[in-house]
């Protein structure tokens, strides 16, 4: 089917919910102080006489978490069907944007009680059919508070694995930078492509400040990709995706005859991933390649062949995710497949990063839920690799590395860590929500930034939502204080029950501290949220990199170089702790079978509308 590029979201089917409402009618009622009775006796079901009525003091936290369920539930329907994300070349060129409520798709009105999917499948259609989609913008300007109506062409969308690329700082200091979120089909073609940009633009760069290509032999100005002094490849919480396009990337850094990954596996034949091509990326331009713990596969195959081969570092935290199996799909019917493990792979030095085992056997907590034992049959196993358990490998240059936890960093650099505060706005939609009410009464200019009095304004929206019990800033305490209380309402402790009250108000004032202690990376991400609902995602990328924290110190280490060169030192270790002989079988690519299914190291769960 064809789609729209449209993200959406919407409220709790209404049919599904008035079930859940009937239930809890016919067995609590809010106290009278909550101001909820009203509400509640509105949705009571026609066929109830006379509702139960429960005091103040019957109503315990569980009614509580009821009544907080069904007071979001019907914010949500109030707030509609609305636009998350449109995609760049689809929705987002027709102008569509994120916050947009939509009220119907060609004849079909959508309603306070329609649900997300009833709008995708209205959306969905054959490629090249139109569809057209009315909606509602709040905000300043012409076409907004009221409705409008863009015609939208289907099309089977297309989601790209470079989300952006450019350059980090000046561009005159020749540091480029590729954001590569997954490896589809088109993933080598769409980085090699990147790379020509930022080498063509650094040459350009140059001859603006008089450095102009010299000729060769026969008077011809020639390409000169050394103009590019650096690049990073952010690979951070890339999932994976083929095999097969994991090889075509890494061809694009490793010396032409390089060994990039093998797979071995029972009823797999065994086959070796060679480059077969010189690489695009001059030997002189310091590559760096930024992971993080979810950092995983296909992903983990382009970061431990740099490694081992040494045309880069490795940078980030601590290790990658460290999934280090090849897996293919098998379509079955009723629209499900079933995925399975068919080998495991081996970066060029001969390791494994596969950080879990699963074996035949155990007990207790180790065991993994399957049919088969549910049946009698076997149980399994799954266990962490052990740090006593990794053997050494070393690198084309005689550097150690270990197999079976992930790819470990060359050069360490922390994150920003966020703070509680920014976690539970972000998780709350609080900045979402602030972000649509800012844009009813303001219009983005290119000076924009939050200034200090948008910023109390939204500190004055939080407190005003945690007021109305729209928000809580204890959310990360509230399980464990809710059971707390329960226990000391059983044992009758009323002391103790106020003190922990008090312990409640305690933690949402340290909470709200944070407005104070982290104002800038709040006001950060109050930007990102409110530009959000103006521009692309690659204008959103571009704009985190201001102050991303790891992007910034990657690229003072790519232009320094002295860290970097010292890292890629080569010792007298090389030639026998070489790459060759670690490497088991001598077949390539062409070897693989094409009756094969393609490899896959992860799916990646894309939904596009």
């Amino acid at each position: 089917y064809g789609g729209v590029g449209l993200v959406i979201r919407g409220g709790t089917n209404l049919a599904e919910a008035a079930k859940e409402d009937d239930i809890v009618l016919e067995s609590t009622a809010a106290p009278s102080s909550s101001g909820m009775n009203n509400d509640n006796n509105k949705k009571q079901p026609k066929n109830a006489a006379k509702p139960p009525v429960a005091s103040s003091k019957d109503v315990d936290e569980d009614d509580i978490e009821i009544m907080e369920r069904k007071r979001a539930r019907r914010k949500s329907m109030e707030e509609g069907v609305r636009v998350v994300s449109a995609f760049e070349g689809y929705a987002y060129d027709a102008g569509m944007r994120v916050g947009d409520k939509l009220l119907a798709v060609d004849d079909f009105e959508i309603l306070p009680t329609t649900s997300p999917d009833e709008v995708r499948n209205h959306l969905r259609g054959d490629p090249g059919t139109e569809v057209q989609v009315k909606f509602l913008r709040e905000g300043l300007g012409e076409k907004v508070n009221e409705p409008q109506t863009i015609t939208l062409k289907r099309s089977v969308v297309r989601i790209p694995d470079v989300k952006y690329f450019g350059y980090v700082g000046d561009p005159r200091d020749g540091i480029g930078y590729i954001d590569l979120s997954g490896f589809a089909n088109d993933a080598g073609r769409e980085v090699r492509f990147a790379i020509k940009a930022l080498q063509h633009g650094s040459e350009l760069m140059a001859m603006k400040d008089g450095d102009a290509p010299k000729p060769n032999e026969d008077g011809l100005f020639v390409h000169d990709p050394t103009k590019l002094k650096g690049l990073v490849l952010d690979l951070r919480s890339n999932p994976g995706g083929l095999l097969t396009s994991a090889v075509d990337v890494t061809t694009l850094f490793v010396p032409n005859g390089s060994d990039i990954v093998s797979a071995k596996g029972r009823g797999f034949p065994e086959i070796l991933y060679r480059s077969k091509t010189d690489p695009i990326l001059s030997p002189n331009t310091r590559l760096a390649v930024l992971v993080n713990d979810q950092t995983a596969s296909a992903a983990e195959i382009v970061s431990g062949a740099i490694q081992d081969l040494d045309v880069g570092v490795v940078v980030g935290k601590g290790r990658t995710f460290g999934k280090g199996l090849v897996q293919n799909v098998q379509d079955l019917p009723y629209q499900t497949a079933l995925k399975y493990t068919v080998a495991k792979y081996y970066t060029p030095s001969g390791r494994c990063i596969q950080s879990t085992v699963y074996e035949e056997g155990g007990r207790g907590d180790e065991l993994l839920a399957s049919t088969s034992e549910e049946r009698g049959g076997p149980r399994f196993k799954s266990k962490k690799v052990a740090d006593e358990d990794r053997t050494v490998f070393h690198t084309a240059h005689g550097r150690e590395v270990k197999d079976g936890g992930g790819v470990e960093v060359d050069y360490k650099v922390e994150p920003q860590k966020a703070s509680p505060l920014e976690i539970i706005l972000l998780q709350s939609g609080a900045y979402a929500d602030y972000a649509a009410e800012w844009s009813k009464t303001h219009e983005l200019t290119d000076k924009f930034r939050v200034d200090e009095a948008t910023y109390k304004d939204f500190q004055r929206f939080v407190e005003q939502k945690q007021a109305d019990g729209d928000l809580k800033l204890e959310v990360f305490y509230d399980s464990q204080l809710k059971e707390l209380s329960k226990k000391l309402k059983a044992s009758k402790f009323d002391s103790s029950k106020r003190m922990l009250e008090s312990l409640r108000a305690d933690i949402i004032k340290d909470v709200k501290k944070d407005f104070k202690n982290y104002k800038s990376e709040i006001i950060e991400d109050l930007e990102q949220n409110i530009l959000a609902r103006y521009l692309p995602d690659s204008m959103l990328i571009e704009h985190g990199l201001r102050t991303d924290v790891q992007v910034l110190e990657t690229a003072k280490m790519l232009k320094d170089g002295k860290e970097f060169d010292k890292l890629l030192a080569r010792d007298n270790k090389s030639v026998e702790n070489g790459l060759l002989s670690s490497i088991v079988g001598d077949s390539s690519i062409e070897t693989a079978s094409s009756a094969t299914p393609e490899p896959k190291l992860q799916t990646r769960g894309k939904e596009n509308h």
